[in-house]
């Protein structure tokens, strides 16, 4: 029995461990900056799902605006996420960083990951809230709103409005092989489909000629790393942009 018991131990430190590795950066974009931004913000989830999703940022060499224009930037310390515990949750929605200490040198990348379970349908917005140091001791707080997480009811099935250009989520999502998207036409169009990763770079590129209607547009995601992405329809007139998550067997 005490052998159980320290076995089941063992595994509850490895799961946890596990589920709360860091996340890695990956900013291959020119300059600094944050991905995705509040325009693209983060991706909406279902109730019951766990929610895994990583910030991507690079954190400018210089200060140009939050203290003092032009001044070197010594380091940003992100001090927390407010709005992530108001979150009705089966497990807490928490963040780690990488480095560990989210504390990100001058002209240096990191990242954040978001993790948890919702269990409510709702829209919840969320505040950055950093430190920017011009040096080891003079710093600013700031606060950057605009982000949100969209918590969604689960239906699995994709819908469409039939009265305007419109695209699915693609389904199924996460995807381990193909899935379909369903993009609405008034008119005879051609459909562009992009996709994006997490950092921004285009990986995949498609058109289709489309008719008046419903059409389904079957993407092949096998040769896709496990993660996010972003996939973006168009017409040439409109364009709608959402999440797609791949994730391998």
């Amino acid at each position: 029995m005490k052998k159980l018991l320290l076995v089941a131990f063992l595994l509850s430190i490895l799961v946890s461990d596990i589920f709360s590795q860091a996340c890695i950066p990956e900013w291959t974009q020119p300059g600094s900056g944050v991905y995705p931004d509040t325009v693209i913000n983060l991706p909406a989830t279902e109730v019951n799902t766990p929610y895994d999703f990583t910030v991507q940022f690079k954190v400018p060499k210089t200060d140009s605006s939050v203290i003092v224009t032009g001044v070197d930037v010594d380091h940003v310390e992100l001090t927390g996420i407010a709005g992530l515990d108001a979150i009705p949750s089966s497990v807490p929605f928490t963040y780690t960083c990488n480095p560990s200490s989210c504390s990100f040198k001058g002209d240096s990348v990191g990242c954040v990951k978001i993790q948890g379970t919702p269990t409510t349908v709702g829209l919840y917005p969320l505040t950055i809230e950093a430190k920017v140091f011009i040096s080891s001791f003079i710093f600013q707080e700031v606060d950057f709103s605009g982000y949100y997480i969209e918590v969604k009811n689960s239906t699995g099935i994709p819908s469409v409005n039939k009265n305007k250009f419109d695209v699915s989520q693609n389904s199924p999502n996460p995807v381990y092989s193909t899935t379909s998207i369903l993009v609405n036409l008034l008119s005879p169009a051609t459909i562009e489909v992009k996709v994006f990763n997490v950092v921004g770079n285009k990986i995949f590129n498609t058109t289709v000629s489309g008719r008046p209607g419903i059409n389904t547009i079957t993407l092949d995601a096998s040769k896709f790393s496990s993660g996010i992405y972003f996939y973006t329809v168009g017409d040439g007139n409109h364009s709608l942009t959402k999440t797609l998550v791949v994730e391998k067997r």
